[in-house]
């Protein structure tokens, strides 16, 4: 029976957020919502580490909220799910799963043996013959945390999806209307920053960034007295504890005692924001090195990192020409006005409500050794019903069956006779197959299938004063951001850089001077681009020139 709606339900650090909603539609329909906090210390990077503690209080939340839907949707909203930006030959969908099972150990560099390997299609040229893949490895520990919480709970595993996937197929599900190519949410403990062109995956970054964080140093300050984490998202977001830019925090002048220490609470939550500005900066920077022809002026935001109150205007004073703007509701959706989650904190649900389209990744495992034992059980249970049948019957129409299974039998191989012509067709068919995968192997060579090697390179080189903060690998190169001591440092690395011979060219963008106020060292940050040699195009054989041949075979007969 098809499946209408879906119970979907995603699993932070801090809190669970539920949605009742109808699956596979292009407008998706909300009719029941829930968010609680989680008990304490049940859960740690999405995994449930005390499901006796976890499992009684979801199972009275859904309860309370007359949730009764037996199929369920999970999103994965976990740091430790990998994820690769790819691009493979052009192939049929069929074909794909097997190409990048042979590939996974060259899309991450680390032991995935324990992890399950699922992708999106991202886009598909024509004209280049190549498709761009999005693939997702994710712990198999955490796969089966899932599937037990779901035998828990009574429900039926719909889909396993990955959250940075629902958010893309939603964006993108709604982009025509909307227009959100630039989306950043701001979670409780992680940044998820998505970027399309025409309603297509371009880019996404998941930043190691939290409201959490903002949280923690709230309550570190002491400036409010003891509170508790709800207490503190609770001032965030309504007293502005956050300077409009770093240039008006450093020229404020305190005015007396009191002002002081407001200053200070004040001043430390603005510069827990930095981790944030360089992330997307990053980004931005990796964005724009490579689509110099595009410009981007807007920056929606959403979720509950949206909400604190003057973040925004800080990251904007950060970036010229760009305006971070909060989206206040999710697009694409139809709810109850009595449903004030989705009236007032929407975007707060839009991985579940992403994971309600058909489309997108699937890390579920499904156990094919019980739905053999089931079918086989249905088998016998078929087999005893025919002999009872018999029993009651007689030997008359036991002989009667006979025939006709007879009759039956001819009759198949009559048209499996008849079917000659078919077979040949079939066996052509084989033998098209065949020779497509033998081009499709011998097409197979990426840029990237030596990465590991390139990576052990580039590590080898790397002085230890030399700091490393994000590597970024594609079909066109190498990406990488590095912090030296000296300009003398960052020179002899791209010396020793440009002597990797898998490079064809390296250079450098964005030099930055900073200076670390805890352990007094200026260092100098930028970005290195190491670009790949482009491969030769393969020449096109020529056809063969026959007239040469025929040329002395009438010069023989004339002899």
């Amino acid at each position: 029976m098809a499946i209408s709606k879906v119970v979907s339900i995603e699993i932070t650090d801090f809190v669970t957020r539920v949605c009742e909603v109808s699956y596979g539609k292009k407008i998706a329909t909300v009719y029941n919502t829930v968010m609680f906090e989680n008990p304490e210390n049940t859960v740690e990077d999405a995994f449930i580490a005390e499901r006796s503690a976890y499992v009684p209080e979801l199972k009275k939340q859904l309860k309370e909220a007359k949730i009764k839907c037996r199929d369920a949707v999970f999103v994965l909203a976990s740091n430790k799910i990998l994820s690769r930006e790819i691009t493979i030959p052009d192939m049929k969908d069929k074909l794909i799963a097997d190409y990048i099972e042979g590939e996974k150990n060259q899309y991450f560099p680390m032991d995935i043996s324990e992890h399950k390997i699922t992708y999106c299609i991202a886009d598909r040229n024509e004209q280049k013959k190549e498709i761009k893949l999005i693939v997702y490895a994710a712990p198999i520990e955490l796969i089966k945390n899932y599937q037990e919480l779901a035998k828990e709970l009574g429900v039926k595993i719909v889909k396993l999806d990955y959250f940075g996937n629902a958010e893309y197929k939603h964006l993108q599900n709604n982009n025509s209307n909307s227009r959100l190519d630039f989306y950043l949410e701001i979670n409780e403990s992680n940044t998820m920053f998505t970027i399309l062109e025409n309603g297509k995956f371009a880019l996404q970054r998941n930043m190691n960034f939290g409201v959490l964080q903002l949280v923690q140093h709230l309550i570190d300050e002491g400036y409010y007295g003891t509170i508790d984490v709800k207490d503190a998202m609770r001032k965030l977001i309504s007293e502005r504890l956050i300077f409009g830019s770093y240039s008006e925090m450093v020229e404020y002048s305190p005015v007396d005692e009191a002002d002081s220490k407001l200053y200070e609470c004040k001043k430390r939550i603005t510069d827990a924001v930095r981790p944030l500005i360089s992330g997307v900066a990053r980004v931005l920077e990796y964005y724009n090195n490579r689509n110099k022809d595009l410009s981007i002026s807007e920056i929606f935001v959403g979720s509950c990192g949206s909400e604190i109150g003057g973040i925004l205007e800080i990251i904007t004073s950060e970036f010229e020409g760009v305006k971070f703007k909060r989206l206040a509701k999710l697009p694409g959706i139809k709810y109850s006005k009595a449903n004030e989650f989705m009236v007032n904190r929407s975007t707060e649900f839009m991985s579940c409500i992403g994971a309600s389209h058909i489309s997108g990744v699937d890390f579920n495992i499904r156990e094919e050794s019980a739905e053999k034992q089931s079918q086989t059980f249905a088998l016998l249970a078929l087999l005893l019903a025919f002999a009872a049948a018999g029993a009651l019957v007689g030997v008359p129409m036991f002989n009667y069956y006979m025939e006709i299974n007879r009759q039956e039998s001819l009759s198949k191989k009559i048209s499996e006779l008849a079917e000659f012509d078919k077979l040949k067709i079939d066996r052509d068919k084989g033998t098209a197959d065949y020779e497509e995968l033998r081009n499709f192997s011998e097409s197979t060579v990426t840029n990237n299938q030596g990465f590991n090697t390139v990576l052990a390179k580039i590590e080898s080189l790397v002085p230890s004063n030399t700091v490393v903060s994000s590597v970024t690998a594609d079909e066109e190169g190498v990406t990488f951001v590095v912090s030296t001591p000296s300009k003398e440092e960052a020179a002899k690395l791209l010396i020793q850089l440009e002597q990797i011979e898998e490079f064809e060219s390296v250079t450098v963008n964005n030099i930055t001077e900073e200076y670390d106020d805890e352990t007094s060292v200026r260092y100098e940050t930028f970005t290195v681009l190491c670009s790949y040699f482009k491969p030769e195009p393969t020449p096109t054989p020529a056809p063969p020139d026959n007239s040469g041949a025929d040329g002395d075979s009438n010069a023989e007969g004339g002899e």
